[in-house]
């Protein structure tokens, strides 16, 4: 880190900090202006800055990966849903479909990120052949679970009336909260740690389930185009959110020293890069 060291820099009041590239811990000053920092490990030169709740600049990485995988889902979901692909298929079929090919777009870039971003071609061929695979699963899971949810609270209703926009807003969280949750075991699985695994659960199902709050209300207010805008809102909404507290989560963690974060799932899938890194065999 390129600080230079005084007798009142050695007092400062110091945080653990993630480096951007190879996820080495790094102990910085507490300040709230923007620092440049040098990673030791590798190298990788960076500038970092905190902002409220813990959020700091690191975080933007992780809401870009959310945003564009949510993109492509929405245009993926959009041309499914124009070429009457499901025009003749049931309510399951439909929701299974469309959950399916969101969770694969939105798995997909979030499994290639690390390997785009580091510009290694191995991680990025296997994080996006992993992330598919495993997106499209999980979507296709919660896309049957939500419309089952969605079917039940409609039995409670007349027939003449609509469900109150609370009981949808229900169903609709219960869906992208197991998404989520599904797609942050797939992340899990793919960096091959049982912290990954673990937290990716907790971090992916809040934030699926904060996207899905939000995602009829903005469906409500941005009614353009059929809809086309609340629903590309909606979607965005879900993939940043997942994408940022699956990352928060996993960087606490990291910091933390959970000892979770240094065990290997199995040995049949690629080492996580982070047991790679000086002194972590101490932390298994």
């Amino acid at each position: 880190m390129n600080q230079p060291q005084s007798a009142e820099n050695n007092n400062e009041v110091k945080i653990i900090i993630l480096c951007e590239n190879c996820s080495q811990k790094l102990r910085i000053p507490k300040r709230k202006k923007k620092l440049r920092v040098t990673c030791p490990t590798c190298r990788h030169e960076f500038n970092y800055k905190r902002y409220v709740f813990g959020f700091s600049s690191n975080n933007k990485k992780p809401l870009l990966v959310g945003w564009v995988g949510s993109l492509i889902g929405f245009i993926v979901v959009e041309i499914i849903q124009l070429s009457r692909i499901l025009a003749t298929t049931n309510t399951f079929l439909n929701a299974m479909i469309t959950f399916g090919a969101f969770g694969m777009c939105l798995g997909a870039v979030m499994g290639a990120a690390e390997g785009f971003f580091r510009k290694d071609r191995t991680k990025l061929y296997y994080g996006l052949k992993v992330g598919s695979t495993l997106g499209l699963v999980s979507g296709v899971i919660s896309g049957f679970i939500a419309q089952y949810v969605f079917v039940s609270i409609l039995s409670f209703s007349t027939v003449d009336s609509a469900p109150p926009l609370a009981l949808l807003i229900f169903a609709r969280t219960a869906g992208w909260c197991i998404l989520g949750i599904l797609l942050g075991g797939s992340y899990g699985i793919k960096e091959n740690t049982l912290g990954d695994l673990k937290f990716g659960f907790i971090g992916g199902g809040i934030g699926g389930a904060i996207g899905g709050l939000f995602f009829d209300p903005l469906g409500s207010l941005f009614e353009f185009g059929g809809g086309t805008v609340g629903r590309l809102l909606g979607l965005s909404l879900v993939g940043m959110n997942i994408g940022v507290t699956i990352n928060r989560f996993r960087e606490v963690a990291i910091a933390q020293n959970r000892p979770e974060m240094y065990r290997q799932i199995t040995r049949k899938l690629p080492t996580n890069s982070r047991l790679l890194l000086p002194g972590s065999s101490d932390k298994g």
